[in-house]
């Protein structure tokens, strides 16, 4: 992808939206997330006396339990829920900057845009690592987790919620997410979808999913956005 692909993508941009696990930080590289799925399953089944009842893999994303939890409407939902949010904050003690994203934070502010995260992590650890980084008054709205656990991405109720938060339309914002689900919650917001494949085997999936572009690094981002 050149750079004047994404520059073209970013056309009449005025808000970045950043997903938060991947664009900015990889929030369970010190605290594998397989653990953190393996501590709220033991938490479960202490709880409910016995193991998840959805089909949620013991190694997989801890994320995917909880909103298991809340499309099934499991009555220990908040148990889990605050015990990954207790995670997450753990997590981020330790997680490190994705390299090129403070770039892009300093482009946003440089070019007149506003930087946003949309997360499904919690919006505690969220800030918490911005805090640690000395850049969390310069990224808002935060807007993470909802306590609503069948409103997390992909459904475009977070993205909708961080545009009325800036008063913008969606065809001013875009959302660098790399997952599926992130762009599938820009597009059911109307907000061009940007995918970021930090992985062997991303770059398909994203464009598959419906990503306008896909960029392999953030400091590509951050330098069309100083062009752009």
């Amino acid at each position: 992808m050149s750079t004047s692909m994404l520059r073209e993508a970013l056309s009449g941009v005025q808000h970045v939206l950043l997903d938060f696990d991947g664009p900015v930080c990889h929030v369970f590289a010190a605290l594998p997330a397989p653990i953190v799925t393996q501590e709220l399953n033991r938490l479960y089944r202490e709880r409910a006396g016995a193991a998840f009842p959805w089909h949620v893999s013991r190694h997989g994303d801890p994320l995917e339990v909880v909103r298991a939890a809340g499309q099934n409407g499991d009555p220990h939902l908040r148990t889990l829920a605050d015990a990954l949010a207790a995670a997450e904050l753990r997590a981020v003690e330790a997680a490190e900057l994705t390299p090129g994203v403070l770039q892009v934070i300093a482009a946003c502010q440089e070019s007149g845009r506003t930087v946003s995260i949309v997360s499904n992590n919690s919006e505690e650890a969220v800030r918490r690592f911005l805090q640690r980084h000395g850049v969390a008054d310069l990224v808002t709205p935060i807007i993470g987790r909802s306590s609503n656990a069948a409103l997390m991405k992909p459904d475009p109720f977070p993205v909708r919620q961080a545009l009325q938060r800036l008063g913008a339309r969606p065809e001013e914002a875009v959302l660098v997410g790399d997952s599926s689900s992130d762009v599938q919650a820009a597009i059911g917001a109307g907000v061009r979808p940007v995918g970021y494949a930090n992985k062997d085997g991303k770059r398909a999936r994203l464009a598959h999913a419906g990503a306008t572009e896909v960029i392999s690094s953030m400091a590509d981002l951050a330098e069309a956005l100083i062009d752009g």
